[in-house]
């Protein structure tokens, strides 16, 4: 039975989800703007804190493809609540390691709950929403992801700066778990939909098809560049501003993420011109958009700086909605969910293995080798994405799927 968009149950639906975007998310880069202070307290180099949101984005990029390859459904309410709730623990024992070994732990273990939620909410949106209902409930999904990204990194830094990074990482599981509590609430629930085969997996011949395929193999890629690259320029943004000559606090330093908000606008004008324009087009444009922000990023000056942060966020929300985008363009109909999941797994590697690397340039060339890297990254996504379009030219301008926003 359908619901109308009016109904009760569609509205708490609707609130559910929300909710599971923005808890998953907090969860997961809140500590992004603790990397100094985590450096600090446990006398590690910058590329070394930044391990504590690698391990965590690794282990999620290994969860997804393993919820994407099991065929056979779980209880997806039931999977979706307990990893929530999960998660929301282990960042909370992360406040009290006694270690750097414990606190990557409980990081890790952190990652793969949070894992199976972004399968199992789009599969839960496509079981329970009406079908005129899906894209609006996906997009509430979004949102709150994009919220929730934000919101964990501004508060726990403000929070971080008054009382502590450990008060901050519980003030974060306290307020998922008060969400938790909602969605459990609220969530309906819907029957187990019956194993599609003997074994519940996606057959392996369907992996290496997708594999194969050198325009997605680029875009695959091409998505692991680009996390790559905008996640090390955030993730040392902190340790730069806490530096001369800019000497901001904790708070200072949070409310830079704020520059999230750009992002989030980019990505659905860049999805948008795409149609209109191609997508080799709108890529080209982020791409420079992203180099720009870079140069101006080298300035001394903090609302130039700002600036040069704000619009490689811009570049980078927009290669990332076309890249998405194109990838469900291009992937065969049998098998789009699980070329979605190799881009997730693409995507979340290149932002734990470039995010850590960042940190070595960091080290040793200091803001000026960083964006020497960045540079070097986005050559490379400029490379990949031009083959990618070059075998690819037949599908320009065709209308795609909407576009992931992580």
């Amino acid at each position: 039975m359908s619901s109308g968009p009016h109904d009760p149950s569609s509205r708490q639906a609707a609130v559910s989800l929300f909710l599971i975007g923005f808890i998953t998310f907090s969860l997961l880069y809140a500590v992004q703007p603790l990397l100094p202070s985590l450096a600090r307290r446990y006398a590690l180099g910058s590329a070394d804190s930044a391990l504590a949101l690698s391990v965590s984005t690794g282990a999620l990029a290994f969860a997804i493809w393993l919820c994407a390859a099991r065929a056979s459904a779980w209880d997806r309410r039931r999977l979706m609540l307990s990893a929530l709730l999960l998660a929301a623990l282990l960042n909370a024992a992360s406040a009290f390691s006694a270690n750097w070994s414990e606190l990557l732990l409980c990081r890790a273990l952190m990652g793969v709950c949070l894992g199976a939620v972004p399968a199992m909410a789009m599969a839960h949106v496509a079981e329970t929403a009406p079908p005129g209902q899906v894209a609006g409930a996906m997009g509430l999904y979004v949102s709150g992801t994009a919220l929730g990204g934000m919101t964990g990194r501004v508060g726990l830094g403000i929070v971080a700066d008054q009382h502590g990074w450990t008060v901050g990482l519980l003030a974060v599981s306290g307020l998922s778990l008060l969400g938790v509590g909602i969605v459990w609430r609220l969530m309906p629930s819907v029957p187990r939909p019956r194993a599609t085969g003997r074994s519940g997996w996606v057959p392996s011949a369907t992996w290496w098809a997708l594999l194969s395929d050198p325009r997605l193999l680029r875009l695959f890629l091409c998505g692991g560049l680009a996390s790559g690259l905008f996640v090390s320029a955030y993730n040392y943004a902190g340790f730069r501003l806490q530096g001369e000559p800019f000497l901001l606090s904790p708070t200072q330093i949070g409310l830079i993420f704020c520059c999230y908000a750009f992002g989030v606008m980019s990505s659905g004008v860049a999805g948008r011109l795409a149609l209109r324009l191609g997508q080799q087009r709108v890529l080209w444009a982020s791409v420079l958009v992203t180099a720009l922000g870079v140069l101006v990023s080298q300035s001394d000056q903090l609302p130039w700086f700002v600036v040069g942060l704000c619009l490689m966020t811009v570049g980078f929300f927009a290669m990332h909605a076309v890249c998405s985008g194109w990838v469900g363009l291009v992937a065969p109909e049998a098998s789009k969910a699980q070329a979605t999941a190799l881009y997730l797994l693409a995507y979340y590697i290149g932002s734990s293995v470039l995010g850590y690397l960042g940190g070595w340039a960091w080290d040793h060339g200091g803001w000026l080798g960083l964006s020497g890297g960045l540079i070097a990254a986005l050559l490379a996504f400029a490379v990949l994405f031009r083959g990618a379009g070059a075998s690819a030219a037949d599908g320009g301008a065709r209308p795609g799927p909407r576009p992931l926003r992580v």
